[in-house]
């Protein structure tokens, strides 16, 4: 078993504390991403679990064995950098066999250039054995990188933003590949990225941190769909989910200064929600998928004057801005063949009432999900 868990783990530089207090556990075979703004501590953690850092608490196990006093040669766990970190002066032969060779001293060397053969072949990167890392592409350098983790066949993988140096195509392509080896060689892997669509598409279940704190674990359609508190509503989602001040009146209405006139309160939302307080302030939650343009004042939830458009073939996202107070609001759409609107045009827009989803503005927790999740 490769099972990865992680309780109570703190760590501190100093006075300041990057983490607190992580309980994570990562099934056997799992693909599970860490994902956060910068300055979260999701490759601090990694490096916990890799043995690079030094617990300030906690315990980290792996399977059945407590890891962390471990040194990390002794923890049959492989690394893969965003550096690469590839040696510069062996050829890519060497790179991959230099973990083999520390590891199985006595395996011959006919068996370790069958190992080494054998891996190069899945990454596709046979033709480049006799290379040096200077000779290669960003994408070749990562997936020797990759190559070297493999060759050892650790317990588990870590992985700390492998693609961030690689440009957009590249990216797509390394990501999938990894998807695949995981998938094939069915390895625990822990996999550390910024970007939320790394995360969304890459992921069995996504772990989001901020300040050093776990906000929720869960699936990507999941997270997606159900947030547990303002934080993660905004952070997963490309373009991130829209966000306008309301209260709740006598009349179980929502009001704002934004809304032409009140949202109905229990029509747009499910059963499950609390006993929220008349004057209670909030902030009400809609994706950018969930605006809709429509023709006039009659219609319309909010009217705004187009503040940025962006074409992107398939799909328009289109930047509008709210005044008194000023406040910007982003839509998509997916019709971008018909797409009318210029820069400074006032426009009107409709939420759709049951995707509308409601924060207590102080603790920034979840109150009331859409009705209609799908």
């Amino acid at each position: 078993m490769a099972a990865v868990h992680l309780s109570g783990v703190s760590k501190a530089f100093g006075q300041n504390y990057v983490l607190q207090d992580i309980d994570l556990a990562i099934a056997d075979h799992e693909f599970m991403v860490l994902v956060g703004p910068s300055g979260c501590g999701k490759s601090t953690l990694l490096r916990l679990i890799a043995g690079l850092e030094k617990l300030s608490s906690g315990e980290i196990y792996l399977g059945d064995r407590q890891i962390d006093p471990l040194a990390p040669k002794d923890r049959d766990i492989a690394m893969v950098f965003q550096s690469y970190a590839l040696y510069p002066h062996l050829n890519v032969f060497d790179n991959i066999a230099f973990g083999l060779r520390r590891q199985q001293a006595k395996t011959s060397k006919q068996a370790i250039a069958q190992q080494v053969m054998q891996v190069a072949k899945s990454l596709q990167i046979e033709m480049l054995l006799q290379r040096k890392p200077a000779q290669l592409s960003g994408g070749q350098k990562q997936r020797v990188a990759l190559g070297r983790a493999i060759a050892r066949n650790p317990q588990a993988f870590l992985m700390d933003e492998p693609l961030s140096n690689l440009d957009a195509k590249l990216r797509g392509e390394t990501r999938s590949q990894i998807v695949q080896l995981q998938k094939q060689l069915q390895t625990t892997t822990i996999y550390v990225t910024h970007d939320q669509t790394e995360a969304m598409t890459m992921g069995h279940r996504i772990a989001v941190l901020k300040g050093g704190k776990i906000q929720q674990v869960d699936t990507p359609l999941q997270l997606y769909h159900q947030p547990q508190n303002r934080f993660v509503a905004e952070f997963i989602g490309a373009p991130s989910m829209n966000f306008l001040p309301v209260t709740l009146d006598g009349d179980q209405k929502l009001q704002s200064p934004h809304f032409v006139t009140a949202l109905a309160f229990a029509s747009s939302l499910n059963s499950n929600c609390p006993n929220i307080m008349p004057g209670t302030s909030l902030d009400l939650g809609i994706r950018p998928e969930n605006l809709y343009q429509v023709s006039n004042f009659e219609k319309a939830d909010l009217i705004g004057e187009i503040s940025l458009i962006e074409t992107l073939g398939s799909e328009t996202i289109t930047t509008f801005k709210l005044e008194n107070p000023t406040q910007t609001v982003t839509t998509r759409s997916f019709n971008a063949r018909s797409q009318t609107n210029r820069l400074g045009d006032k426009t009107y827009w409709q939420i759709d009432r049951q995707k509308i989803y409601l924060f207590d503005r102080r603790s920034g927790n979840t109150l009331c999900l859409p009705a209609n999740l799908g």
